[in-house]
């Protein structure tokens, strides 16, 4: 019996020396734990792979090991970057880290707040935008850009890139109907209260009333209307990629920037509403009633009954002389029909006489194929000293010769789909009008052209 009883607390000594021994050595042995996938990300991951072919990308959530329990909604992603665009100094790119955000298609309403990299702090804010090196980089970014082609690529078949063509003393840009919506407001009031300024009905352009009727105040506040009031901002032109989805790393990161654009133009127009700066207020109606009263009955237009206020306000900057406001033209929202913009200052602009003298305006908004007859019709603009009434016109000889010699070009509705003829280039073209017989200031017109489209190195 006491030899049994040796021998039990004998094993039994040696199952605790075992036990023990264990537990020291789980103790001091690390700590494994496996990574978690983050499966609601999981079906986005193909559109990053595409944009880094390099790895398949992984969404880790970072867990302090002491804090395994933690609140799904305490969790931080984080995303791997992508390949890095290489964004000049001082650009939005560089200055607001755009490389440093993660894809944009994988941030939603749930994930905005929640990535590790993402932009936005905890109220939806933009981190970066409270810094002055992005806030000073997209100021100038945006300060520079014509409303009219924020957005549009250099050739494009729109009509409305035609107000790139003339350049005019004080270009229509954000900075300038940013400047003081308040005071331009005010300025409006004040013309519409003198009957000078806008006799009803009148399509004549009086250029000398700029000033007094404060033509570019009328031609700013429209435009504040319409990016403010008029989902300008959510109407404005975007890219559009096959599959309708950036597929390279540059067009992701292009997108980020629109936002960034957008949530510019949407801070500018915070506090009017406070101003009592919009013309839709019940304030205003007696205000409406007198601007739609000055729309011009033009039998031949097909905007006559759908005219906007907008619209009619950008004529009457036209008609007093804005030579911006006079390079404007009707264009469709994104294809739209039902919502069009309206305004025709091009009929009371600086190019007015050559749509009643020379040629339609369709002749040269519309982006046609080269052509011997579109060149000889439209290669005088190129021409020296063009006045009319005695004012200097200069053009932007860049944006005429992009315009008539880089495809695409328009191809009307009711050409069939079969591919057609390629077009002669702007130098077989010239070869040809060089065979005619052609008056001095014609040829130094073909001169320049010439000069500008090799330069351009479009010319072949």
């Amino acid at each position: 019996m006491r030899t049994r009883i040796r021998v039990t607390a004998c094993l039994s000594g040696c199952l605790c020396l075992i036990l023990l021994t264990l537990s020291v050595f789980l103790w001091l042995s690390p700590p494994h734990t496996k990574p978690v996938t983050f499966s609601a990300l999981s079906t986005n991951t193909e559109l990053t792979a595409s944009l880094n072919s390099t790895a398949q990308p992984q969404f880790v959530v970072d867990t302090p090991q002491a804090a395994v329990d933690t609140p799904p909604s305490d969790v931080t992603l984080t995303t791997p970057p992508l390949p890095p665009v290489p964004y000049p100094l001082g650009s939005v790119g560089e200055a607001c880290e755009v490389n440093t955000y993660p894809p944009i298609t994988l941030i939603t309403q749930e994930t905005a707040l929640s990535l590790k990299n993402s932009p936005f702090d905890s109220t939806g804010e933009w981190k970066l935008l409270k810094e002055a090196k992005c806030r000073t980089a997209l100021d100038k970014h945006m300060n520079s850009i014509n409303p009219y082609l924020w957005g549009k690529k250099e050739h494009t078949l729109e009509r409305h890139h035609i107000i790139a063509l003339v350049i005019v003393d004080n270009p229509l840009t954000f900075e300038r109907i940013f400047t003081d919506p308040a005071g331009d407001f005010a300025r409006l009031q004040e013309t519409l209260a003198r009957p000078e300024c806008h006799p009803e009905n009148d399509t004549q352009t009086n250029w000398n009333l700029i000033e007094p009727c404060h033509g570019d105040a009328i031609f700013n506040h429209a435009l504040v209307s319409r990016f403010c009031n008029d989902h300008g901002v959510t109407h404005r032109p975007r890219p559009i990629w096959d599959g309708d989805r950036p597929t390279t790393r540059e067009q992701d990161r292009s997108m980020w920037i629109e936002s960034l654009e957008d949530t510019w133009v949407l801070e500018k127009c915070k506090g009017l509403y406070q101003q009592n700066l919009d013309l839709q207020l019940p304030v205003h109606t007696e205000l409406r009633q007198q601007i739609q009263k000055l729309q011009i009955s033009d039998e031949n237009s097909f905007w006559v009954t759908r005219k906007t206020l907008d619209a009619t306000l950008i004529d009457l900057a036209a008609r007093l002389g804005d030579d911006a406001a006079g390079l404007t033209y009707p264009f469709f929202l994104n294809g739209d029909y039902d919502q069009p913009y309206s305004e025709e200052g091009y009929k009371y602009g600086l190019l007015a006489e050559w749509f009643t003298t020379v040629f339609e305006p369709a002749d040269l908004f519309t982006k046609h194929p080269p052509s011997a007859d579109r060149l000889r019709q439209l290669v005088t603009l190129f021409g020296k000293n063009i006045k009319v009434k005695g004012k200097l016109i200069r053009f932007n000889h860049e944006v005429l010769v992009q315009h008539l010699c880089t495809p695409p070009y328009y191809t009307p509705p009711s050409v069939d789909e079969d591919p057609t003829p390629e077009p002669p280039s702007c130098r077989e073209i010239v070869y040809e009008l060089r065979q005619e017989t052609l008056s001095p200031a014609m040829l130094d017109a073909i001169n320049t052209f010439e000069d500008v489209a090799v330069h351009l190195d479009v010319y072949e």
